[in-house]
């Protein structure tokens, strides 16, 4: 349990009395505070002042009845001016992760649930891809504000992600609208913006391009109230990948172009090589694969030493489907093995179109066994995450059992399909949106 700041408590009377007055003011009972190993009885003789809790009875006190464990032990208030909210904060933004950590942590150790510590350390793991660690703290940062997103909706937008990352593709859309439900009660009109540009991307990956549509469609028209270059440069951003599901390449590509024009001038070069990336997709859908290879190479020099493995990954299978289009099948082999070692980096979803698409890579470069392994990953993965595209990564298993002499195989894995037949082209990968 975290230590208090300064001595254990004033005065066993008056620490009595401020027991009993927060008691009184949440409306609960002696008998309803109580809990195993202090019992209501413990409770009235610490509120006469006739015995003195320890440390972890006032910190358990404080947060059943929402107050601060320094206030019920001392009498005086937890001042804090922000500052240190805001040192952390701005050494997290200018990459000081070390640093931002130990602030947050220093606030856990005063107050246990204090949800900018949480959300923060959050945002940390996060940031360093350890998903299984990030999706608790930044859940609790968001119950120690009582669920209302609005508080940090920054945390909200990272919980959000790391749910699509690990595959929890329900789990976002939830919470996505959820908080648009509480911006749009609120009439936050930038949280409202925010919030319909998220589930919109949540919703294409779902593969509810309708609901994305309607989305985007009032998301058009807040950008232009907001005059903001990088909420316009969001909306290109999605409506690029959304047209691309639509099968209409040539207009994603001119979403993405001028998505990449906004960010060119805020500079940002982070979020012009995810642009690129987005692009070179559109071109290769659109039958330009040369330019898609130009539009990866720029990307790549962008990000330089900041390419992280995810990303890595990503511009790899589109540097490997640019050079399938161009029928440089040797070339495509080669770079389809160097993706394949770099495909546990990506998020799950975006995992089973990675094997997909090396798996036609493979077929098409005369390996058919190899081709069989990745396509049954791919329908394995896509079963569990990314179920729009499941259906075309069976019909191209079953497909290549079938010419293996393998019929009642191909048909079992024709069954395991869901949906129609009309499944949408694979979208690339998800790419982080300018935020």
């Amino acid at each position: 349990m975290p230590r208090l700041a300064g001595t254990h408590i004033d005065d066993p009377k008056e620490l009595g009395r401020r027991l009993r007055e927060a008691r009184e003011a949440a409306g609960v009972s002696q008998r309803r505070l109580a809990f195993e190993g202090c019992t209501n009885a413990y409770i009235s003789r610490l509120e006469s002042g006739h015995r003195t809790p320890s440390l972890q009875l006032i910190h358990e006190f404080a947060r059943r009845l929402n107050v601060s464990p320094q206030w019920l032990a001392t009498g005086i208030e937890e001042v804090d001016d922000g500052t240190a909210a805001i040192d952390a904060e701005v050494a997290l933004r200018l990459g000081e992760i070390d640093e931002a950590r130990e602030l947050y942590r220093k606030r856990l150790a005063v107050k246990a649930d204090d949800s900018v510590g949480l959300a923060g350390l959050g945002e940390i793991a996060y940031r360093e891809n350890k998903l299984s660690r990030a999706i608790p703290l930044l859940e609790q940062a968001l119950a120690a504000r009582g669920g209302r997103t609005l508080d940090h909706p920054s945390s909200v937008e990272t919980l959000a992600r790391a749910y699509v990352q690990s595959g929890a593709l329900e789990a976002a859309i939830a919470l996505l609208e959820r908080a648009l439900d509480d911006a749009e009660a609120a009439q936050a009109v930038v949280e409202m913006f925010r919030f319909r540009i998220l589930l919109a991307n949540a919703l294409i990956d779902a593969g509810d391009l309708r609901g994305a549509d309607r989305l985007l469609a009032q998301s058009i028209r807040a950008a232009e109230d907001l005059r903001d270059p990088l909420a316009t440069a969001r909306v290109y951003w999605s409506q690029s990948r959304l047209h691309m599901l639509h099968k209409n390449p040539t207009l994603g590509a001119r979403y993405a172009r001028r998505a990449i024009d906004i960010l060119e001038r805020t500079e940002n070069d982070t979020y012009v090589a995810f642009a690129y990336q987005v692009l070179a997709y559109a071109e290769i859908e659109a039958g330009n694969p040369e330019s898609a290879l130009a539009q990866l190479e720029r990307g790549r020099e962008l990000l330089g030493d900041d390419l992280a493995a995810r990303d890595d990954a990503k511009f790899a299978l589109e540097e490997t489907r640019a050079l399938l289009a161009l029928g440089r099948i040797k070339n495509a082999a080669k770079c389809a093995a160097e993706a394949l070692e770099k495909i546990d980096a990506l998020d799950p979803g975006d995992r089973g179109r990675g094997y997909l698409l090396l798996g036609e890579v493979f077929e098409a470069s005369g390996n058919r066994k190899r081709a069989l392994g990745l396509l049954e990953l791919a329908v394995d993965s896509l079963e569990r995450d990314g179920r729009p595209y499941l259906a075309e990564a069976a019909r191209r298993l079953a497909d290549l059992l079938e010419q293996e002499g393998r019929p009642d195989e191909a048909l079992a894995v024709l069954k395991r399909a869901v949906g129609s037949d009309r499944a949408p082209v694979p979208a690339p990968v998800s790419a982080d949106q300018p935020r």
